[in-house]
């Protein structure tokens, strides 16, 4: 999921002239001012399909590895709808009001947590759950950043603000998901 977003965004504003990954909204690559929308909003269904796989994954693993079942159900709920907002993001570029995913995305910021409390008592993953937690305080301060709070974004840097939320949003799917994979191998 991590390396198909960002792979995503790197792709695209190559056939954007004049995009500005600092200035500009990710999303505006898949808008109909992008010469290929097409590559953004491929990419970003594809990414979503990994979301919506990653999400349910978590949510076989967690009780697997002999986790919280409910909670890891949760978790992994979490990260679905964050995949199936992308997929939504994709089939409805902006400025559609359907590109945001009806807010779908939003439940991405408790799935850290969640699954950090799933794992609670598996001492094999106690660096996750350390990561999980940091992670999770990083991507609601640069949510909330993200809001207004501080009133630090402006359409001058909210390129930037948006790809370091993207940062603690994406990477650590893609980390848990190895960490859960690897101790699932070695448990079989």
């Amino acid at each position: 999921m991590p390396f198909l977003y960002f792979g995503t965004l790197l792709l695209s504003a190559q056939f954007f002239p004049g995009y500005n990954h600092l200035t500009q909204y990710a999303s505006e690559l898949g808008s109909a001012q992008a010469a290929h929308p097409g590559i953004f909003n491929g990419g970003i269904f594809l990414a979503g399909v990994a979301g919506v796989a990653a999400g349910l994954g978590f949510a076989r693993a967690v009780p697997a590895l002999g986790g919280h079942r409910i909670l890891g159900i949760l978790a992994g709920l979490c990260v679905v709808l964050f995949g199936v907002s992308l997929i939504l993001g994709a089939a409805f570029p902006m400025p559609d009001p359907r590109h945001g995913g009806f807010g779908l995305g939003m439940a991405i910021q408790l799935a850290p947590f969640l699954l950090a409390a799933a794992l609670w008592k598996q001492p094999a993953v106690r660096h996750l759950r350390t990561f999980l937690i940091v992670i999770g305080l990083a991507m609601l301060v640069m949510f909330a950043i993200m809001m207004g709070v501080g009133a630090m974004v402006t359409r001058s840097n909210v390129g930037l603000f948006q790809r370091v939320y993207a940062l603690t949003t994406f990477p650590w799917v893609g980390v848990a998901g190895f960490v859960l994979h690897r101790r699932l191998a070695t448990q079989s």
